[in-house]
C-alpha cells in the first residue's frame, strides 16, 4: 500500500505472520510489516510486528469509510500505539492524512524521543483506491487465522 503527498510518501508491505504457528490466536494473528517512509529528501525502511490481521481489517475499512464520505472516526490507533492514522480531509477537494510514526516505526533520523513524528500524505481518490485493493490483496495473502 502507497500513499504519498508532496513531501513525503508512506509504504505499507504485509510481509509474513510473525510466528509460523502458535496455540494463541492473538499471537497467530500478528504480522510482519513493513514500513518505507519519505520525507523530503529522508528516506527510512523498518520491519516489525506492527499490526494483527484484524488491525489490517480495521485500517482497510476505515480507509474505505473514508473514501466513501461516512468516516467512521477521525483516527484509528492499534494495539501498539506506535502506528496510527488521522483524516484531516473533510473540505478538501482530495485526502490529507496524518500517519503517526512512533518508537520502533519512528524513522531513525527523528530524534525527539517524547513526540511521535507526523507524516503527511494526501493521495488523490485514484491512489486512495489503490492503495486499499492493494491491501486487501496481501491481506488475502495473509488472511485472519482461527
Amino acid at each position: 500500500m502507497k500513499l504519498t503527498g508532496p513531501e513525503a510518501s508512506f509504504e505499507l508491505d504485509i510481509l509474513d505472520y510473525e510466528y509460523s504457528d502458535s496455540q494463541y490466536f492473538m499471537d497467530r494473528n500478528w504480522l510482519l510489516i513493513s514500513l518505507k517512509t519519505r520525507y523530503r529528501n529522508k528516506e527510512y525502511t523498518t520491519t516489525a510486528p506492527l499490526l494483527s490481521t484484524w488491525e489490517i481489517e480495521l485500517l482497510i475499512n476505515w480507509m474505505r469509510s473514508v473514501a466513501s464520505q461516512r468516516e467512521l472516526s477521525p483516527r484509528l490507533s492499534f494495539v501498539e500505539p506506535c502506528l496510527g492514522f488521522s483524516n484531516s480531509s473533510k473540505g478538501l477537494s482530495g485526502y490529507s492524512f496524518g500517519i503517526k510514526l512512533d518508537q520502533e516505526a519512528a524513522p531513525d533520523w527523528y530524534s525527539d524521543p517524547y513526540k511521535p513524528f507526523w507524516l503527511s500524505v494526501s493521495p488523490n481518490n485514484d491512489e486512495l483506491e489503490r492503495a486499499i485493493s492493494d491491501l486487501e490483496g496481501q491481506l488475502g495473502r495473509f488472511p485472519v487465522r482461527d
